[in-house]
């Protein structure tokens, strides 16, 4: 596992979290992007679990647990930051950040798999 490939899922799991939980809150007055922003975080998640299963099927399933384990770390460490910081309010402001976020973590996951 190379430091690119556990940097980018890690991320990506963060700005995926970020936007679930921007779906369960959002309270906007625009339908259309509550929608494209409750697809976006399905197709998200889902190419999250995608990606785990090929890496686990093509490389190691204990790399793809230990992967999935580092990011859930990253997570909870992250979380403890946030509030120290105050940042709780920026949720939201992640949440549109990983419209552009998630893609680039993904590329940089796909493509730092193993040959």
């Amino acid at each position: 596992m190379t430091p690119t490939l556990i940097a980018s899922y890690a991320l990506f799991s963060l700005f995926v979290f970020y936007q679930q939980l921007h779906v369960k809150t959002y309270r906007g007055a625009s339908k259309g992007f509550g929608a494209l922003l409750t697809l976006f975080a399905f197709l998200a998640m889902l190419a999250g679990l995608a990606f785990l299963f090929y890496y686990g099927y093509k490389v190691s399933w204990l790399g793809a647990a230990g992967l999935f384990g580092i990011a859930l770390v990253v997570k909870f460490v992250w979380f403890g930051i946030e509030a120290k910081l105050g940042l709780r309010d920026a949720a939201p402001l992640v949440s549109v950040a990983g419209f552009v976020g998630i893609p680039a973590c993904a590329y940089f996951m796909w493509t730092g798999l193993p040959q």
